[in-house]
């Protein structure tokens, strides 16, 4: 069964809800969160920008017994129809803005695709990359098909392929941006 699509009302409040939990997230990790470490900043210097390395944080919530928490506004996205998001208890890790949180110890290829996140939250904002994920979510019902997750799958891949071949994280978002695949 198709899922009903949520009128633009409706999409408005999931992103002001994904907005405000976002930010509550953020605040509740940071005090426990930590700087990349010299050896990580210098194995991602070559693709991240020096601002998005330095403002970076790792959360990591298995240390303190927590987990990521199941995002509220996810039972009214998932309502009415087969609309797939990832369950948080699940997830590896997730970009809340700047500070990265991860269910388990963070390994270098995930704290690289949540750089990728943290990168296209700073290149394009937080609202607009939320909206076009909602939005994706509003049309093809899987939150794999969302570009900003899909640019971030393909950019881990090159990466743990072969971290010789450097590429700007920076970059490539911006020209996905001058390309409209956002």
């Amino acid at each position: 069964m198709e899922p009903r699509k949520f009128t633009p009302v409706e999409l408005a409040n999931l992103l002001q809800q994904a907005i405000s939990w976002m930010h509550q997230l953020r605040d509740h990790f940071l005090p426990s969160s930590v700087l990349l470490d010299q050896q990580q900043k210098s194995q991602l210097a070559p693709f991240f920008p020096k601002e998005v390395l330095d403002r970076a944080r790792i959360a990591d919530a298995s240390q303190s017994g927590e987990s990521i928490p199941y995002p509220p506004f996810y039972e009214t996205v998932r309502a009415g129809g087969a609309r797939v998001v990832p369950d948080a208890a699940h997830l590896t890790g997730i970009a809340f803005i700047n500070v990265l949180v991860f269910n388990r110890a963070p390994t270098l290829r995930t704290i690289f695709h949540n750089l990728v996140h943290f990168t296209q939250f700073a290149v394009l904002g937080e609202e607009r990359v939320l909206r076009v994920y909602l939005e994706t979510l509003n049309e093809a019902s899987l939150w794999m098909v969302v570009p900003f997750e899909e640019q971030a799958y393909q950019m881990d891949a090159r990466f743990t392929r072969d971290p010789a071949d450097v590429f700007s994280v920076e970059a490539e978002i911006r020209d996905w941006t001058r390309q409209g695949r956002y």
